[in-house]
Order: C-alpha cells, then structure tokens, then sequence
C-alpha cells in the first residue's frame, strides 16, 4: 500500500537564494494572510510552513511554492513546536463562533486561530492568477514563532488586511536534521557545493551535506 505521508517534513521556495538563506540562518517565517472559509474572514502571523507527504507526491507543490526545498526531520520539526494545521470547512461551528467573538482569549489567539486552513479555496498561482485548491492535500505543517503577533481580520476582506507584520523570525535549523536539499537542476550544483562547504563542520561533514542534494527535475522523472 503506498504512503500518503512521509517522516520528512518538506518546506518550499521559488529561489535558489532564498533556499541558501534557509539553510544558513534557519526558515524564514513569512508573514502570512492566512484565509478563513467565510467571507471576508481570516488573519494575519509569522509563518514557516511545510508539508508532510513523500516524494512520490510531491511534484504539484513544484508549481505551487517553488523548485527549491528543505527536507527535516519530522521528529525534530516536532521538538521545536511545529504541528499539522486542523483543516476547517465552512461549516464549521468553531470558525463561526471565533469570528463573532469580539476579543478572543489567549488560548485562542496564540494556540487555535493560526492553525486553522480551508480545506479548499482560492490561491494565487504562478502566473500570478488565483486558482483553485484543496489545501487538505498539502497536510500543512507550521511553525508560529514564540511571542509572533496574531492579527485577526473578521469582516475585513484582504485587501484592507494587507499591513504586513514587519517584525522578522526564523526557525533555526540543525543540520544534522536535514534529509534533502532540492534544487532545480544540475547546473547549479557548483554554487550548492561552495555553500555547503562552508557549512559544514565537525558534526555534519561537508560530504553528507553534499549527499542530500536531489534535484527536482530528478523527482519529477523518477518518482
């Protein structure tokens, strides 16, 4: 029976410099609009997300989030706070109540609102058009920095909650976590290597480092 989850965690990019920049500092947590299933509903937080499904099935987030990924560890994903999201419906009672509530509680603000995700809705697609997507095939996994700003937006549609949170976080990354590095194509291996050359240390020897090196054009034939 095949897999339909992995005990890698996969997080994406559209650069070759910004996975350079991961690797070094740690995952950049953007600062996300994250929609509700209800009009004009949603919020704003730091994010760093990822996705838990194996390389097989992979190949669509391509499109999606970019060519170029890291690939960790689940279990230490997991020591640093980062957990799946609760993929919610319109339905949803619990949705309904949070948005009628003038002032959330901590608990709610911190630990519930930014790990709900529609289960299907419109995205922004690569040619810069939006799209339609059923997010609960991602199995999004996040990671909200400690002490990060949750900006609810009940009633007000994006647009109006484009103010982006400009306070900047990272989720730091031992690399002795990492189980991939994805980039594009072959020939930007000589610009990987200089990188992990420099990386590497006493604990994670610059041939390991080097040995997780895939390309996406590699999964797209292969798996």
């Amino acid at each position: 029976m095949p897999r339909i989850s992995s005990t890698t965690l996969f997080n994406f990019t559209d650069n070759i410099d910004f996975l350079i920049n991961n690797l070094k500092e740690g995952f950049y947590c953007s600062s996300t609009y994250e929609k509700l299933p209800l009009r004009n509903n949603g919020y704003r937080v730091p994010m760093a997300c990822f996705c838990d499904i194996p390389l097989s099935l992979i190949k669509e987030h391509f499109d999606w989030y970019g060519r170029y990924g890291i690939g960790i560890k689940r279990t230490f994903a997991r020591q640093l706070g980062v957990k799946p999201v609760w993929y919610v419906t319109s339905e949803s009672n619990l949705v309904k109540s949070l948005i009628k509530s003038k002032d959330l509680n901590e608990y709610e603000r911190k630990h519930l609102l930014p790990y709900l995700k529609q289960f299907i809705g419109n995205q922004e697609y690569k040619d810069g058009k939006e799209k339609r997507k059923k997010f609960y095939d991602e199995r999004e996994w996040r990671y909200i920095p400690d002490n990060s700003l949750v900006e609810p937006f009940f009633g007000i549609n994006k647009k109006s909650a484009s103010s982006p949170n400009k306070e900047q976080f990272r989720m730091k990354l031992d690399l002795s976590a990492i189980e991939y590095i994805i980039i594009d194509n072959e020939k930007e291996f000589d610009k990987m290597i200089a990188v992990l050359k420099k990386l590497s240390n006493k604990e994670v020897s610059y041939e390991l480092l080097l040995s997780k090196i895939m390309t996406s054009k590699q999964i797209e034939r292969d798996f």
